[in-house]
């Protein structure tokens, strides 16, 4: 687990991750979070009911 993913997963601004990390480009974090993305994207359809009722 890298620290973007953990990061994202923690809720934690992608323009703050690359600061920190010295990255210029979002390609990094947009990589490193990928994982994250799907699983809170996952979270908030489980959390919102949308789409159980279809």
């Amino acid at each position: 687990m890298t620290l973007g993913y953990r990061w994202k997963r923690a809720g934690g601004d992608t323009g703050d991750l690359m600061l920190l990390l010295g990255w210029t480009s979002e390609d990094m974090p947009r990589h490193y979070g990928a994982g994250a993305a799907a699983e809170r994207a996952q979270e908030t359809q489980l959390r919102m009911g949308i789409g159980e009722h279809v």
